[in-house]
């Protein structure tokens, strides 16, 4: 799973005669009917209304509320755990917070005082979690109960990008600040440098992976490679906005969401071609998928809110 580096300036967004051949009691009758009729259409509507929020495929008229504000440094990272849908993992400068109900409710976790730039799991192996930023690489083996330093021989901690392979979990990646992209075949004990980096200048932003296929965003957009980081090529296909995050389900590989500056980008074609899903204005700092389900999206904007959808973005989940 990928994360957002940056945080961008919030733009303010908004939160509608004729006769009757019956007598008087029987059309008084018949209305009374028929007021109930109504009566009963508008509660069921409300009470649909106030548990999903539309937003149709584009970025017209899509403006859901969070579900939940995360109280935070920064937001960074997203992580929804393989064997448990409803168990999510936040992750900032501070440590990580946990929600136990699909991100209504948010407690802290037991990663205290460390930096979680990044949060990696497996479905192959959902109790194992790892935590990888700024001075920081941790693991997990009781989902994320306990953590513990990473053994490993890489040059450096000061890790700004992190990935683990959604189909084989001891194949990971790391961007190390100053030292360039490493891999890892044994799960983060030994590392490799790879010689070739992203194309763009600068440091990826994010990392991903998903059916063989490793993905970064740079400054300048969207990157992948085909053998394990060797080689790399830019996307023909961008999303229009800068991306901040990246998440892909494991049960899905082609598909790829993007977080961007702009809202929620999606691709179902392994990022040949791209659709806006909204919400417009909404800068996408942390982004994830949930590894069974495609359609389970959660997301935190610049302000620490979160939004949840189980359809893979077409609605969002209102605040209970």
């Amino acid at each position: 799973m990928a994360t957002s580096r940056h945080q961008t300036g919030r733009t303010k967004r908004g939160t509608g005669g004729a006769t009757s051949r019956h007598s008087a009691s029987e059309g008084a009758t018949r209305w009374v009917r028929w007021g109930a009729v109504l009566g009963l259409f508008v509660v069921v509507a409300g009470l649909v209304t106030a548990r999903v929020i539309s937003a149709p495929s584009g970025t017209e008229g899509a403006d859901p509320r969070p579900i939940a504000r995360l109280e935070a440094p920064d937001f960074h990272s997203l992580l929804v755990d393989p064997a448990d849908p409803d168990h999510v993992l936040f992750g900032a400068h501070s440590g990580t917070q946990e929600s136990r109900d699909g991100g209504f409710t948010w407690e802290a976790g037991a990663l205290r005082n460390a930096d979680a730039m990044s949060l990696a799991s497996s479905p192959e192996e959902p109790a194992t979690i790892y935590a990888a930023g700024h001075d920081v690489f941790q693991v997990s083996r009781d989902g994320g109960q306990t953590w513990q330093p990473q053994e490993h021989d890489l040059p450096g901690t000061d890790i700004h990008g992190f990935a683990q392979d959604t189909g084989d979990p001891l194949r990971l990646y790391a961007l190390v600040v100053g030292a360039g992209l490493f891999t890892s075949g044994d799960g983060g004990a030994g590392w490799t440098p790879l010689a070739a980096q992203p194309p763009g200048g600068g440091m990826p932003i994010g990392l991903a992976t998903g059916e063989a296929t490793l993905y970064a965003a740079t400054e300048t957009g969207l990157a992948l490679s085909r053998d394990q980081g060797v080689t790399w090529a830019a996307l023909p296909s961008q999303p229009k906005d800068g991306v901040l995050s990246l998440a892909i389900p494991a049960s899905e590989p082609r598909t790829i969401y993007a977080g961007t500056t702009n809202g929620l980008f999606k691709s179902g074609d392994g990022g040949m071609s791209w659709r806006s899903l909204g919400p417009p204005d909404v800068p996408v700092l942390a982004l994830a998928v949930a590894a069974s389900d495609p359609n389970r999206v959660v997301m935190v904007d610049d302000a620490g809110g979160v939004f949840r959808s189980d359809d893979g973005a077409a609605s969002w989940r209102a605040p209970q």
